[in-house]
């Protein structure tokens, strides 16, 4: 393993757990709040989205080439995205064909959803946090950092259909402490494979360059310009900027 990763490995398991608690976040924002409007929902979901293809452009993918050139790069990315792609599509078909699915009524049944998929993005994501300190001592802050943040509307995402539906408060939050455990866990792996070969450090960012970035193109940019594009783009823009700043400050 790299050299200055062990000292780090509390550290970034204990910020991987805040990161992924930021969905729990994101659902208490729902239960105190009530809905968020569409603009303000808009400008969130934009933000996010801006945070998370900033630190893929300007970090995950930047070392990744470092570490293991092109080949890495497009085999990860390309990885990355299948794999997001597959775990949606299979939730979507285990979900229509469950008969309970099918009775909670389709409010219920999307709020699982979305918790099933932001967990097995959770996964990855907490690889990336473990791939991102092996490259670079900060790297593994930073992307804790955009997960945290793009933790908190998926939170809202999966709070507010599971409200609608009728479901009570304290399960809802029970149901994101659960997810919120899946980031640090992907930490905990992302270093145990990184202990058996540093190789596999480029191939991990990239994969998580292309999770992250099917996220944003698949989920995150269509309900965030959904509801308000202008919101959207600001928030976008926002988010972009101010994490490129951010990253533009480590190097």
């Amino acid at each position: 393993m790299v050299d200055h990763v062990p000292g780090l490995m509390l550290p970034i398991l204990g910020v991987s757990l805040i990161a992924g608690l930021a969905t729990t976040g994101g659902a208490l924002c729902v239960l105190l709040l009530g809905s968020l409007g569409g603009r303000r929902l808009s400008g969130l979901l934009g933000f996010a989205a801006g945070v998370m293809l900033s630190v893929v452009a300007f970090d995950l993918l930047p070392s990744a080439w470092n570490w293991g050139g092109i080949g890495a790069v497009s085999g990860g990315f390309c990885l990355g995205a299948l794999l997001i792609a597959a775990c949606d599509f299979l939730l979507t078909q285990v979900t229509l064909s469950s008969k309970r699915g099918r009775e909670a009524g389709p409010l219920r049944k999307m709020g699982y959803l979305i918790a099933l998929g932001i967990s097995l993005h959770d996964f990855p994501e907490g690889i990336a946090i473990a791939a991102g300190t092996a490259a670079e001592s900060h790297l593994g802050w930073v992307v804790a950092l955009a997960i945290g943040l793009h933790n908190i509307p998926e939170g809202i995402a999966t709070a507010a259909p599971l409200r609608m539906s009728g479901m009570v408060p304290w399960k809802i939050i029970a149901l994101t402490l659960v997810m919120a455990f899946f980031t640090p866990l992907g930490t905990l792996l992302g270093f145990g494979i990184l202990a058996q070969s540093t190789q596999s450090i480029a191939l991990l960012l990239a994969l998580a360059g292309g999770a992250m970035a099917y996220l944003v193109w698949d989920e995150l940019w269509p309900e965030a310009s959904k509801r308000s594009p202008r919101w959207a783009w600001v928030g976008a823009i926002i988010g972009a900027l101010g994490m490129a700043a951010l990253s533009g400050m480590h190097h």
